[in-house]
């Protein structure tokens, strides 16, 4: 009766006594003290483990004293590192400088190059057109020499030939101070092919000028006619207009003022609105060529 009895589910308990608990249940108290007490001994294990970091300790000092001799040996190669850094960066900082100044030259002397080219191209094309323009006038000289021979070796054919005008004639007024003339040039051999250019090249004398014509027709051998627009010493077809009359401007803002002239001594049969447009016209200062400008910009 003396030992302690485990509590179970019988008949018998009330009689037997109440029973003590069985040593399987623990109380959670017991368990975190043991956790506890677990704790602190890994800490004490650890930190005997681990090295000291008191500057007091000797061991320390000597760790400490063995790091800086780690670094005093490594400081001379750093320096020396870092000097060879700065010598490599100073020397590419001078390959820059140069190469940008090589760079400028390269610029400077491509510009000269380009303007010197520009220079000598622009020189080049006045030279050719300097050497066109004279060959143009030595062409416009050869042309003119050739007519020129071309007309003396016609007159000169003429002259040979006998060739004359007969037959010469006024016409009616063309235009301002013109006249038509026409004549017929005889002795042309029923051969010779260069009736025309012998016409043009053929003067005739009216009012003690010579002219040669304007144009030719050729009908035949003997029916060469010559036809000429003589415009000087015809007074019988100079019109003229009348004072002129100030009608004011055109409309407000114009700009434009209309003048108006009476036209006179148009000659019989000629064509008004030739005569018109040739006429020429003065007023106010100004000058016209023809009555074709009706509305002029005048102050």
């Amino acid at each position: 009766m003396g030992d302690d009895k485990p509590c179970c589910s019988s008949e018998a308990n009330p009689l037997i006594g109440p029973c003590k608990p069985s040593r399987r249940y623990q109380s959670p108290y017991a368990y975190a003290a043991f956790i506890a007490i677990l704790i602190v001994a890994i800490t004490i294990v650890i930190f005997s483990i681990s090295p000291s970091n008191d500057p007091l300790d000797s061991d320390v000092r000597d760790r400490i004293r063995k790091d800086w001799d780690i670094e005093l040996r490594q400081h001379p190669k750093e320096v020396l590192k870092r000097t060879d850094t700065q010598k490599r960066w100073r020397l590419e900082d001078d390959d820059r400088i140069r190469l940008r100044e090589q760079w400028g030259t390269g610029v400077e002397k491509h510009n000269r190059e380009v303007e010197e080219r520009l220079r000598r191209d622009e020189e080049r094309i006045i030279h050719i057109r300097e050497q066109w323009e004279r060959e143009v006038e030595e062409h416009e000289e050869e042309v003119k020499e050739g007519r020129r021979h071309d007309e003396e070796e016609r007159i000169q054919e003429g002259l040979k030939l006998n060739m004359f005008w007969t037959d010469l004639a006024s016409h009616m007024c063309t235009t301002y101070a013109t006249r038509e003339y026409t004549a017929r040039l005889v002795n042309v051999p029923p051969y010779y092919n260069r009736r025309v250019g012998t016409c043009m090249a053929t003067p005739v004398k009216i009012h003690a000028a010579e002219y040669t014509p304007k144009w030719c027709e050729d009908g035949g051998p003997d029916n060469v006619i010559g036809h000429w627009e003589v415009d000087q010493h015809e007074p019988d077809c100079a019109s003229y207009w009348s004072s002129y009359k100030d009608l004011g401007c055109v409309s407000p803002g114009s700009g434009q003022r209309r003048i108006e002239q009476y036209f006179k001594n148009l000659p019989s049969g000629g064509d008004w609105k030739e005569f018109c447009a040739t006429t020429p016209a003065s007023f106010r200062g100004m000058h016209f060529m023809g009555g074709r400008i009706l509305l002029s910009k005048v102050p």
